[in-house]
Order: structure tokens, then sequence, then C-alpha cells
């Protein structure tokens, strides 16, 4: 069985809007920067996801 691509793995939103925020914090709270904050931490989580899945799926 393959785990689903990496643009169909679902990640909650509260997850990806906590790594945004992390972000907007560690750049020193600059302002305009929102959406590729948003990109990077869905982006970032759902490669997490996607190698968390792969992981079951060779147990």
């Amino acid at each position: 069985m393959t785990p689903p691509a990496t643009g169909a793995m679902k990640v909650p939103h509260e997850k990806i809007a906590m790594r945004a925020y992390e972000k907007w914090c560690k750049r020193g709270y600059a302002h305009g920067h929102d959406r590729q904050d948003w990109v990077e931490a869905e982006t970032e989580l759902r490669a997490e996801y996607a190698r968390a899945g792969s992981n079951m799926t060779r147990r």
C-alpha cells in the first residue's frame, strides 16, 4: 500500500496556524510575510505527515 500524495495529506488548520505563528515569532514579529509563513508551515507539516504515514505503512 502506498501513502497518499503529499498534496492529499490533511493537516489540521490549528497545526498550520501554530507553525505559522512560530515562524512569525522567530522573524521578530515583522509584518508582511503572513502568506509566506502560512504556505511554508503547511508545506513543512504535509511533508512531516507524509513521512510519518510512510513510516507506519512500512511496519
